[in-house]
């Protein structure tokens, strides 16, 4: 896991790739990032660059409202969701930041019936694993990778996913592998991505390591109740 320092070097620059990759805009106050997304369910998300408890409590706080969002690395999980629920946020499943080395180790070649396709603009690359025959040819997975920060240095690994017809047979390995091959030639060095619960034992068999466990909650105005006052008599 990340010390402080280099927390939120790695937060700000996992953002930084995030937004890239998904076109949106950020400002950055402080260890406080605004991200101004405009989803009807999502207009902002605020990302926070410090597992401080007390930022988290004081920004929630602040920030609550319909279709806000909040993102943060935690380093307590039970203090964060009760700072969350109090300002009427829900907290999601726990995510998890992972980052990895872009070495020259090469990714699995796609599997007999299946062809890989490179695309997209940079900085943004995108890679979708297909299905060999048959035309038009079906989406069996896909990613997309940012590629951001100080000189084009990291790879920003977002929304990697595997149609649930075509899992268990080492495809996300496969996008993965395109994608970090691909940005190792335009001069990254550092992989960067939030996953799941499930993605995360994907990536700790391919080498990245945890760096933060992410909470992330989107208000629903459902605060938890005040404690009762003393009795009046």
């Amino acid at each position: 896991m990340s010390e402080d320092g280099d927390l939120r070097d790695v937060v700000l620059r996992w953002h930084a790739g995030w937004v890239t990759a998904r076109d949106y805009r950020s400002s950055v106050d402080g260890d406080v990032v605004t991200v101004r997304i405009g989803l009807p369910d999502r207009i902002t998300e605020t990302i926070l660059l410090s597992d401080d408890p007390d930022l988290y409590a004081d920004v929630a706080a602040r920030i609550g409202g319909p279709s806000r969002w909040l993102t943060a690395p935690t380093s307590d999980r039970a203090r964060t969701e009760a700072a969350a629920v109090a300002a009427g946020f829900e907290l999601h499943p726990p995510e998890w930041l992972m980052s990895r080395a872009l070495d020259d180790q090469l990714g699995p070649a796609a599997p007999d019936g299946y062809e890989v396709w490179l695309s997209g603009r940079p900085p943004v690359l995108v890679a979708e694993v297909v299905t060999a025959g048959g035309d038009p040819r079906a989406l069996a997975a896909k990613g997309h990778l940012a590629v951001a920060g100080a000189g084009d240095a990291d790879a920003v690994a977002d929304r990697i996913f595997t149609v649930p017809a075509h899992r268990r047979r080492g495809l996300g390995s496969v996008v993965m592998g395109a994608l970090t091959a691909a940005a190792r030639e335009r001069g990254a060095r550092t992989g960067l991505l939030v996953a799941s619960a499930d993605g995360r034992k994907l990536y700790e068999r391919l080498g990245w390591r945890l760096e933060a466990e992410m909470a992330v909650a989107h208000w629903s105005g459902h605060a938890a109740p005040e404690a009762p006052g003393e009795p009046l008599e």
